[in-house]
């Protein structure tokens, strides 16, 4: 199933870079789980663990990715190749369809240091996609989304 609209609903809170894919301005980043505050598409009013998604991003600006090592303070970083390896999980997940803008952090680890990013974009347009999905309430039971 595809969504293009109503994505801050998006929630990506643990979950794990798989893949990505960068073809000049466009990325596709694919995860191994997601959830959404609701999938009324199908009439499901509360939330849905989703399986492997992928978050297709087009027409990327204003790409930026800070890291913070001292409190406040950060300098940019660039976003490397295969950035699964060193982001452990996504944190925290903001998108703001309205200024089309997305934000991501989490724990990134790298040469040997831990610290805290934050990965801020503007996007012309975004859809999310996946297989399978249950509902928060089958997971609680220990279902999971690929059964």
């Amino acid at each position: 199933m595809k969504i293009t609209q109503d994505i801050q609903r998006l929630i990506l809170h643990d979950a794990r870079f798989k893949n990505e894919i960068r073809t000049n301005n466009d990325l596709v980043i694919t995860f191994d789980f997601a959830r959404l505050k609701h999938l009324t598409e199908l009439g499901i009013h509360e939330t849905v663990v989703l399986g492997k998604t992928t978050l297709a991003i087009k027409g990327i600006k204003n790409e930026q990715l800070k890291a913070y090592y001292e409190g406040p303070k950060y300098r940019l970083i660039d976003f490397p190749e295969n950035v699964g390896k060193y982001w452990n999980e996504v944190q925290n997940t903001e998108i703001d369809e309205h200024q089309k803008r997305l934000q991501l952090d989490g724990l990134f680890s790298k040469d040997g240091e831990n610290f805290w990013v934050e990965w801020s974009l503007n996007y012309e347009s975004c859809e999310v996609e996946w297989d399978s999905h249950i509902t928060v309430a089958q997971w609680y039971d220990g279902q999971q989304p690929d059964e």
